[in-house]
């Protein structure tokens, strides 16, 4: 009983030193750096690090960071069918590489 308890924490303990840990912040706008709730998390599985781009039509507006569904990685999404407000996700996967990409991120 000793040895499946112990084998159970050392698997625990391995799972919670994989978690992929990124940068947030909810506004991050060039030049002045992060608005709003600058922090680090640790993703869900089956999650990357992203940087979010939003922009309406050709201008860039602000930057989201944290972690999102693989499923979102690469895809660019209108916000409504009225408004030319898009969101650019870019992805990466190793810990704290969300930082900062420049205007064409790596997918």
């Amino acid at each position: 009983m000793k040895l499946l308890l112990l084998g159970l924490s050392l698997v625990l303990c391995v799972g919670a030193a994989e978690a992929l840990r990124c940068h947030v912040c909810k506004y991050k706008v060039p030049l002045l750096g992060c608005l709003q709730g600058a922090n680090v998390t640790s993703c869900e599985r089956r999650e990357k690090c992203a940087l979010i781009k939003a922009s309406l039509g050709k201008v860039t507006l602000y930057y989201q960071q944290g972690c999102t569904s693989a499923l979102n990685c690469g895809r660019e999404r209108a916000s409504d069918a009225e408004s030319r407000l898009t969101s650019r996700y870019s992805c990466c996967e190793t810990d704290l590489c969300n930082e900062e990409w420049g205007e064409e991120p790596a997918d």
